[in-house]
């Protein structure tokens, strides 16, 4: 199905651009960098029920190649589309972390291994802590895809699998590495809204707004982070655990 969704446009250095798909009212949002001058893409975080919505901006953008199809992490909310155009447009995998369970065809990255779309580098920074496998995108040095590792306002959940005082060791210390990037840094989530009970109705935000706003950026004390991390937050997604299996399993 195609579901209506509101795009921002960023102009990036060396004939590259970003598409930000917010996917109707689920807050849920996907991603397109593409290079105008050698017409390529990478579609990042695409979901199920809105494959229409991707090949359409595709087909906006002048019908680059599809070179990369790329996952933050493994979703527990959404089913992914990943496998779908990865199938559709014969690229070699998913590229995922090297620490996915995933069963499918991936290509596998290591903390600071670079992609290219034309002249664009996209940086891959590993940030476990919302899951195992969690992946951000650094984008020519000054735009973070932050997944779900950081928010506007707030930070990914920790309680969706695993070890809840494990991984939030783990996301506190990812969240001390994205602090040593530049304070200008944009930064672009994978759920904005209401609808993932975050307050701010904006679509990005910068590094140094986030230092300055976020209380759980503002935590410098792993145990006081911990219990940040286990108390107040929402009902978890319905049929969460069979989402994950779902998503490793393609």
């Amino acid at each position: 199905m195609c579901v209506s969704y509101s795009i921002v446009y960023l102009v990036k250095i060396r004939m590259s651009h970003i598409s930000q798909l917010i996917l109707g009212e689920t807050g849920c949002v996907s991603y397109l960098i593409y290079c105008n001058k050698k017409k390529e893409v990478a579609i990042i975080d695409s979901f199920e029920g809105f494959e229409e919505d991707i090949l359409e901006e595709i087909k906006r953008i002048g019908y680059p190649s599809v070179k990369y199809v790329i996952d933050t992490h493994t979703h527990a909310d959404r089913r992914s589309a990943s496998s779908y155009f990865v199938n559709e447009f014969g690229v070699d995998g998913i590229v995922k972390s090297e620490m996915t369970k995933y069963k499918g065809k991936k290509i596998e990255t290591k903390d600071g291994d670079v992609l290219k779309i034309g002249n664009t580098n996209i940086k891959v920074i590993f940030t476990p802590g919302h899951t195992y496998d969690h992946n951000c995108y650094l984008i020519d040095d000054d735009i973070l895809l932050s997944g779900d590792c950081l928010f506007i306002g707030d930070v990914g959940r920790t309680d969706l699998g695993g070890d809840l005082k494990e991984k939030s060791d783990m996301l506190f210390d990812s969240l001390r590495i994205l602090e040593k990037l530049p304070e200008k840094t944009k930064i672009y989530p994978n759920h904005v809204g209401a609808a993932h009970a975050i307050e701010s109705e904006e679509t990005f935000s910068t590094l140094k707004n986030e230092i300055k706003t976020n209380e759980a950026l503002q935590i410098k004390d792993k145990e006081e982070f911990y219990t940040y991390m286990s108390e107040g937050w929402p009902s978890k997604p319905d049929n969460w655990e069979q989402i994950i299996e779902d998503n490793l399993n393609g």
